[in-house]
């Protein structure tokens, strides 16, 4: 993931449309995809760095009545 500003007038992503000027964070994926038909539509800005993701862990219930549905 990259921070990147836009250079030309509008450009279509993920992210809807984005207008000269504006900074949104795109994938590498995406960023490869705009700048193979126009290199000049963005300009990388820096790398972002996504925190690692922390599991869920279930939450019991405290007494047998919240787990009965009757």
């Amino acid at each position: 993931m990259k921070e990147v500003i836009v250079n030309r007038i509008k450009i279509k992503c993920s992210k809807g449309r984005i207008e000269k000027g504006e900074k949104v964070i795109l994938s590498d994926a995406e960023i490869e995809k705009i700048t193979c038909l126009r290199p000049d539509s963005v300009t990388v800005l820096r790398e972002i760095v996504e925190p690692a993701k922390v599991e869920k862990t279930k939450r019991k219930s405290r007494n047998a009545k919240s787990r009965s549905f009757n």
